[in-house]
């Protein structure tokens, strides 16, 4: 009982130790504390310590426990939210916009140096709503197709070229998928992660109207893109179909999601933006790992597991006779504008135009940083792996085809996503669904939405009936 006792005593006293441990200094008590809501990339340590050395008024700090949109709105709303919120797309941040949380810092972005001119021309039409500016980019993505080496060269297969029509992707992602016999899955699938938005605008398609009181999904380059997209999947089978993702995730040795599948050297291509180099990277690491403590293990003997993950790259393919066309997107930082300590959190959006935070992203290979003087070749070149100058070389290049996701200022771009996935889900698990009849439903339901959006809103029916009296004095 006495040892119990004793055990109890010491227990408490490190629970004592560690609380005290906690307790912000006399110093830091005399800081702006500042939280910023984003994910736990190993890139926030640095990103942080040097914008508190840049700042030492500041103390900020992460919170990477607390994201999911509306879980933000509300604690926002309650005065006790983040004073930086992390942003993923025009898309959300028309939703933080609308819900009233966010700062406009138009003005105040010029007057500091990280207005839209501070990046490039089309990740700063995605800072804005309606003309004014709530954010800044952490960082600027566009796609770009990896593709392994190992793969195709087992297979005799040329590397895609750079620059190629889908027609010709199709072709080369048949000749990479290797099909077992007597297994319902493949070995290996030629192609994934290639996405129904990306597609659809690819060929001229859009999801609204230009002034957004319509939603077009229905539009024959629409349609065309959607029948393409499930001809990936069901036609030419080379991206694995819904079923087929979920019996990979239960096979052993395929792991979880399309990063892990294309490390793990179960894809041969793959539609991502350079961020992906982080997940990359690290089983580049560790298959070399493997392959050196075996070959020290069996001196003299072949190796026998796979080669360590070999990179390449091109760029994403494009509809022959079309235009090439890449989404742009950007993950920013907008500020809590109901935060006690908003115009202090507002230098972290200036900080994310600074050398010192873009060779954090740079470091990091998290796509490109917001702000294109230090977004070069040069800068991002990393020697432990000079294969990636040429995914740097395409991500930039790419950047001047991007275009950013369409929003409507009549319906909320999450409800309309939803409503659209509603029927892509449809025609992803049923090859003989009608395509055209399915996003036909998909534009009645989000101008159905429209519609009761208007009707509820005095302030949209206004708007609505001055867009439509425009359109009609336009034609």
């Amino acid at each position: 009982m006495k040892y119990l006792f004793l055990g109890m005593v010491g227990f408490l006293g490190i629970l004592s130790l560690l609380a005290y441990a906690m307790i912000p200094s006399p110093r830091d008590q005399d800081k702006v504390p500042l939280v910023w809501v984003s994910d736990h990339n190993p890139q926030r340590e640095p990103q942080i310590e040097r914008f508190n050395r840049l700042h030492p008024q500041c103390s900020l700090r992460l919170d990477p426990n607390n994201a999911g949109v509306t879980k933000i709105i509300v604690q926002s709303c309650a005065n006790v939210g983040p004073d930086i919120i992390d942003v993923y797309g025009v898309q959300q941040l028309q939703t933080y916009v609308e819900a009233g949380i966010l700062l406009d810092v138009t003005e105040i972005a010029r007057e500091m140096g990280f207005d839209p001119s501070m990046t490039y021309p089309k990740a700063g039409e995605g800072l804005q709503i309606e003309g004014r500016q709530y954010s800044y980019p952490c960082n600027v993505n566009v796609d770009i197709i990896f593709y392994n080496k190992n793969i195709f060269d087992r297979m005799e297969v040329p590397y895609p070229p750079r620059i190629c029509t889908w027609d010709e992707m199709v072709h080369v992602a048949e000749q990479v998928t290797l099909r077992s016999e007597g297994s319902k899955l493949p070995e290996c699938f030629g192609l994934a992660n290639v996405h129904w938005q990306s597609l659809l605008r690819q060929n001229g398609g859009k999801i609204f109207s230009e002034d957004g009181t319509r939603c077009v999904v229905d539009s024959a380059e629409a349609v065309e893109a959607i029948q393409f997209y499930r001809d990936l999947l069901h036609r030419y089978n080379v991206t694995p179909t819904l079923l087929q993702r979920t019996a990979m995730a239960g096979e052993g040795g395929w792991g979880q999601g399309w990063l892990n599948w294309f490390g793990a050297q179960r894809l041969a291509m793959i539609q991502v933006g350079k961020w992906g180099l982080i997940t990359f990277r690290m089983y580049i690491r560790e298959q070399r790992r493997a392959k050196e403590r075996w070959e020290r293990e069996n001196p003299g003997a072949v190796y026998p597991g796979p080669e360590p993950l070999r990179l390449g790259a091109c760029h994403v393919p494009h509809f022959r006779d079309k235009p090439r066309c890449v989404i742009l997107d950007s993950r920013s930082a907008a500020v809590n504008r109901l935060s006690p300590h908003a115009m202090e959190a507002v230098r972290f959006l200036a900080y994310l135009t600074t050398q010192e935070y873009c060779e954090t992203i740079n470091e990091g290979a998290d796509a490109l940083p917001g702000n294109p003087r230090f977004g070069t070749v040069e800068a991002m070149h990393n020697p432990a792996f000079p294969e990636e100058d040429i995914m740097n070389e395409l991500t930039i290049e790419a950047t001047q085809w991007g275009v950013v996701k369409q929003v409507s200022p009549f319906i909320d771009a999450s409800t309309a996503l939803r409503l659209i996935e509603t029927q892509i889900q449809r025609i992803e698990a049923d090859p003989k669904l009608d395509v055209a009849a399915a996003m036909r439903l998909a534009a009645r339901d989000v101008n159905e939405q429209i519609q009761k959006n208007v009707d509820r809103e005095p302030h949209l029916k206004e708007r609505y009936k001055r867009v439509v009296a425009g359109r009609g004095r336009d034609h």
